[in-house]
């Protein structure tokens, strides 16, 4: 996967101009989360976020974007006009392998916003979806090596769970949640191995006052101590860690896509693509 080898050579400059290469060795050029082109809210520059690149038969449209579920956003109309102009080979996806068949373009994206409506195209289209998305366990296990199984567990624990709890995405008590949702529907399904003391709430809340000094609460955690353009806190590290390697994971599905097809469509956060933007111009001119 990693032969952009000439990417090499001007590393030195793409670090002067506010490029990164991450630390597990990347050879894909990548823009800083500290520089990527967001507001202080995190918003992008525009909603959808389009690159488009082309090279000989091979052609990339990347489609970055702020989760939504509104049928009338123009997210899913930049959506359905890639499908349409493009008449992609293949569907890179956010967030795991689509499963899920839709009877309609709405009830697609009322139920998984723009998952759902590149799923539905692409069952349309007879074409495949592939996950872009790094396995959790990967991810857990690269993060508890560069960090520790402390951190990678308190910030799994705290991005994937505790926000969207209080969010409103959970119904249950905190502990029932987690239990049942965070440690037995998620971590353990992924292959994510704790102790029992560690799948605890308990240790969570061990956890919490270690690294913030005080007893946890959900009033408390705050969501800027976890962003990826922050520097306010430990966690904005441990988050920015976790965006590059998905970031790095991302561009090598992406290599290996347009090894097998001419035509790809990517659709995905935006932070990432804005983060991967400098890498894509390269994927496509040395597909083969």
């Amino acid at each position: 996967m990693k032969k952009l080898l000439t990417l090499c050579l001007c590393s030195s400059i793409l670090i002067c101009n506010g490029f990164t290469q991450d630390s597990v060795n990347s050879v894909y050029p990548t823009i800083s989360y500290l520089k990527i082109k967001v507001d202080s809210f995190g918003n992008l520059p525009t909603n959808p976020y389009i690159i488009q690149k082309r090279h000989g038969r091979k052609s990339l449209t990347v489609i970055g974007t702020q989760h939504t579920r509104d049928t009338l956003s123009t997210v899913f109309t930049a959506i359905e006009k890639a499908f349409e102009e493009m008449q992609p080979g293949v569907v890179i996806n956010e967030a795991g392998k689509l499963t899920h068949t839709y009877g309609s373009r709405n009830e697609a994206i009322l139920k998984d916003g723009e998952l759902g409506l590149e799923k539905f195209l692409a069952d349309k289209a007879g074409i495949q979806t592939s996950n872009g998305d790094e396995p959790d366990k990967l991810e857990f296990d690269e993060l508890s090596k560069i960090f520790s199984k402390d951190e990678a567990l308190f910030y799994f624990a705290s991005e994937r769970f505790i926000f969207p709890y209080v969010f409103g995405q959970y119904s249950g008590t905190l502990e029932d949640e987690y239990d049942n949702n965070f440690i037995k529907g998620y971590l353990e399904k992924e292959g994510i191995e704790l102790t029992a003391e560690e799948k605890t709430l308990g240790y969570y809340k061990t956890l919490y006052r270690r690294y913030f000094h005080q007893e946890f609460s959900l009033e408390k955690i705050n969501q800027l101590d976890f962003t990826p353009f922050g520097t306010r806190n430990r966690f904005n590290s441990v988050t920015r860690k976790s965006k590059e390697l998905r970031d790095v994971y991302l561009c090598k599905q992406i290599e290996a896509q347009l090894k097998l097809h001419d035509r790809v469509l990517v659709v995905f956060g935006g932070w990432h693509v804005l983060s991967v933007e400098p890498a894509l111009e390269l994927l496509v001119r040395q597909a083969r």
